[in-house]
């Protein structure tokens, strides 16, 4: 008889795997438009069509309306140009006289590795992109007032806050605890609204959630139409044979490609490139 293999169904687990530790690590992802549905064989790049509005005319009763001007078309593009790997090496030898499964524990932190990746490029994009900086002199704590900007400056520009976020830097917790409108999660996970994804409570209405990848003293309020992301290639692994770590010897890799970009660019009270539905606390 022969011996069980199970080949197939370890290689579903580790890619089930890669799967959950990029989704926890990579917590921004929530806050963004996905549009990997878009981002086929073939494309470099996923357009997002925006068009212009009609004004309602007052038209007096017996008299003919006056043809409204044509919709204008435009659209933001987001570039699947990033193509991220990491890449190393097992030596099975050395890995025997270990109490820990080094490779799975290695395949996890790579992944961990590719969402902290992905974290790093929303922050990056929303810093470039939001169309308002409600503090753009001193790096200061947030306050009740940079909160109320922000979320003006959101809702002037017809943002969905019911989908809204508020991210923090973990040196701004403390300041937000401070504020008398934040209204905590409980710690504890406790009652009906414990900690979820870094979410530590809502102000105005608003999820605050916490991340400790976004610069000291910043903050950002966002809404999901104001950035977007597609994956080309979803985050998968692969290993193949490395004899110079001996007859088990393996090389693997995990890797991924993907794009990201601001969304609605120059529209609303935005300057050119820049989001109306991104407001941001920086220095």
């Amino acid at each position: 008889m022969a011996a069980q293999n199970l080949v197939n169904t370890k290689a579903d687990l580790i890619a089930a795997l890669v799967q959950r530790e990029l989704k926890e690590s990579a917590s921004l992802l929530s806050c963004l438009r996905d549009y990997s549905s878009l981002a086929g064989k073939g494309a470099k790049s996923v357009s997002i069509p925006k068009y212009s509005s009609f004004t309602v005319q007052d038209r007096a009763f017996g008299t003919a309306a006056s043809e409204n001007a044509p919709l204008t078309d435009s659209v933001d593009k987001i570039d699947l140009d990033k193509n991220k790997i990491v890449l190393f090496g097992y030596d099975a030898a050395d890995a025997m006289q270990s109490t820990t499964d080094y490779l799975a524990e290695a395949i996890r932190r790579a992944s961990s590795a590719h969402g902290r990746q992905i974290n790093d490029d929303i922050i990056t994009e929303w810093e470039s992109v939001a169309g308002l900086n409600v503090n753009g002199a001193a790096p200061a704590d947030i306050t009740t007032d940079d909160i109320l900007d922000m979320r003006e400056f959101l809702i002037t520009n017809f943002a969905d806050m019911t989908t809204a976020k508020l991210v923090i830097a973990a040196d701004m917790e403390k300041a937000m605890l401070k504020l008398p409108e934040f209204s905590q999660y409980d710690y504890r996970g406790n009652g009906p609204s414990p900690i979820v994804n870094g979410m530590i409570g809502t102000v105005y209405g608003v999820p605050v959630i916490l991340n400790q990848q976004v610069k000291a003293q910043q903050a950002f309020m966002v809404a999901p139409e104001g950035s977007g992301f597609a994956f080309q290639r979803s985050p998968a692994v692969a290993e193949d044979q490395a004899l110079k770590y001996g007859t088990g010897g393996r090389e693997v890799a995990v890797d991924c490609l993907y794009g990201l970009n601001g969304l609605q660019l120059g529209e609303g009270t935005a300057g050119v490139g820049e989001s109306p539905l991104i407001a941001k606390l920086a220095d």
